[in-house]
């Protein structure tokens, strides 16, 4: 086998944020535009009811082509902003500048998995406090209409439904949000803006709980946007918080598929454990200070012109 091309495994481009920031502005306009002009044309040829998937009342045909729309609406405005992006400012080298290129050490690996999973007790102690916060009727109104479509879509009586159910729910948003988010926002254009990736992943994670527009679910996606980018930080490779948001995603979609129902407020209908969530916080601050402290030397920058 042929090793890879050079352009493929290193970045001789300098690291320009702003023009890399245009272009995902321009990008996502452009493809966001696009995917509204589908939806509104699934909607006007009968394609996609909301108002059935949400009653519980669509047919199979109806819930996958809205799977497939939301497909649409994970690969396009996310995964494809961020190639279009890259390639524009990075050329050939785009790949390792997305962080797709390097092959993260083991140790590594197995500490950001193992930190991801210590955490998640405590992320389930923040989405019940979350939930505890009283909305606006108008906000509640919203999480309550989300809570059904989502429920329509985990609908999946049939294996074709599960799989691209899965593919909707676990696959494209792993692989899309992290492109995006860690991979340009956090890494190449708030990093050498800040200067710090520790600010880069805070901000990055605000935008990533932010941008799913659910306020009762702000406080514990926000904590699992940390834990993705440092994740990738401390890994030096996106593959690694691609595959815990697969992970995180996939167990949820198997679970509903294989119980036959899902219920988003069942877990969290009653307190956690107190000492569950404060043990978990406890653990993962001190992976996360040993982790920081093995993994967390700042890379060079590639080049030095931040324009």
């Amino acid at each position: 086998m042929k090793p890879l091309p050079s352009y493929y495994r290193t970045i001789t481009v300098p690291e320009r944020p702003a023009r890399l920031f245009l272009a995902m502005l321009g990008a996502f306009l452009i493809l966001a535009l696009l995917v509204a002009i589908v939806g509104s044309g699934l909607s006007s040829a009968g394609l996609i009811n909301l108002a059935d998937i949400a009653g519980q009342t669509a047919t199979g045909t109806g819930r996958q082509w809205l799977r497939f729309y939301l497909l649409l609406s994970n690969l396009l405005p996310f995964a494809g902003t961020a190639v279009l992006a890259l390639i524009f400012v990075y050329r050939k080298q785009w790949w390792p500048a997305a962080g797709l290129a390097t092959s993260p050490p083991k140790t590594s690996v197995a500490v950001t998995t193992f930190f991801f999973v210590c955490a998640l007790p405590f992320v389930g102690w923040l989405a019940y406090l979350n939930l505890q916060v009283p909305l606006p009727e108008w906000m509640q109104r919203n999480e309550d209409n989300t809570d059904l479509l989502l429920k329509g879509i985990l609908d999946m009586p049939a294996v074709p439904e599960f799989i691209l159910t899965f593919i909707t729910v676990a696959v494209t948003p792993a692989v899309g949000e992290e492109l995006l988010l860690r991979g340009v926002v956090q890494r190449r254009i708030l990093q050498p803006w800040f200067g710090s990736p520790h600010a880069a992943i805070w901000l990055a994670a605000i935008l990533f709980s932010a941008m799913h527009l659910e306020f009762a679910g702000f406080a514990p996606r926000l904590l699992l946007g940390v834990l993705l980018g440092y994740a990738y930080y401390w890994s030096r490779s996106l593959w690694v918080p691609v595959g815990l948001h697969l992970l995180f995603n996939g167990i949820q979609v198997v679970v509903a598929y294989v119980s036959g129902d899902f219920n988003p407020d069942a877990a969290l209908s009653e307190t956690p454990p107190w000492w569950l969530g404060v043990g978990s916080l406890i653990v993962v601050s001190y992976i996360g200070w040993w982790a920081n402290s093995r993994y967390g030397h700042q890379e060079v920058l590639a080049g030095t012109n931040h324009q």
